[in-house]
């Protein structure tokens, strides 16, 4: 298991109710972190906190739509009055939804779009003043190996993810001289539930399998890992980058 010293440090979780982000705020936790769990359920949220408190740590819960700027701004607020800080923000909120363009009506389109690239401009935004003002932040993006090889029927969730990639060099770029480091990680197939109906496929699944040189799908765990090095002080001198967390799939 790896550990990094996080204690002391503030971090933000988002779409952290279940899967890689619930992985993640686990993990932050463990490591020293005060997390703040979020997600559209705040029920749900309340029992990731309840196992961060179980394992000694320390959390908090709020219900946050990520397409909802007043709400982000909302939480942002309640958190720093809370905490007096925020160090890290890990945007993890998204959705897949697998369908041929142009059977997708306008409203699909916009939502996959607005929860995961318009909801990481604005959780990003609202945290920015607080950041530059403490000359540190730790920001991890979830991208995806759908934004840099085509997945069938997920058009619009490629194009999403791509973005992403680029607008973590972009912010790299703008917010190096305020001491704030932006990262990325690229999952691949990850057993989460966003992944549940693909993987129950047998089919489905051993094609999958094929193309990952590791043999095996992903945890989240896996994810979590890299983020917890990406928002420790131990890649201080890492920004603007990826990290591909894929088994080996972008090899192939």
């Amino acid at each position: 298991m790896n550990t990094y010293d996080l204690k002391g440090k503030v971090a933000v979780v988002t779409g952290a109710m279940r899967g890689i982000g619930k992985g993640i705020a686990l993990l932050l936790a463990r490591n020293g972190a005060r997390v703040v769990v979020t997600d559209i359920d705040k029920a749900s949220c309340e029992q990731v906190v309840k196992e961060i408190e179980k394992a000694g740590g320390t959390g908090v819960a709020f219900k946050l739509d990520v397409t909802n700027e007043q709400e982000i701004q909302d939480v942002v607020k309640s958190v720093h009055a809370q905490f007096g800080r925020i160090d890290i923000l890990v945007n993890n909120a998204g959705i897949f939804i697998q369908e041929e363009l142009d059977g997708m009506d306008a409203a699909k389109i916009d939502k996959e779009l607005g929860v995961n690239l318009r909801g990481t401009l604005l959780c990003t935004k609202s945290v920015l003043p607080i950041m530059k003002q403490q000359h540190y932040g730790k920001i991890v993006n979830l991208a995806s190996i759908a934004g840099f090889v085509g997945f069938e029927l997920a058009s619009v969730y490629s194009a999403t993810k791509g973005a992403i990639v680029n607008l973590t060099r972009e912010l790299a770029l703008e917010l190096g001289k305020y001491g704030i480091n932006v990262n990325a990680v690229a999952p691949g197939v990850i057993e989460t539930p966003m992944t549940d109906g693909l993987l129950e496929d047998k089919n489905v699944a051993a094609a999958l399998l094929s193309k990952i040189p590791y043999g095996r799908t992903g945890k989240p765990e896996d994810i979590a890992n890299g983020v917890g090095f990406l928002v420790s002080d131990d890649s201080s001198y890492i920004t603007g980058h990826t990290l591909v967390i894929d088994g080996g799939w972008l090899t192939m």
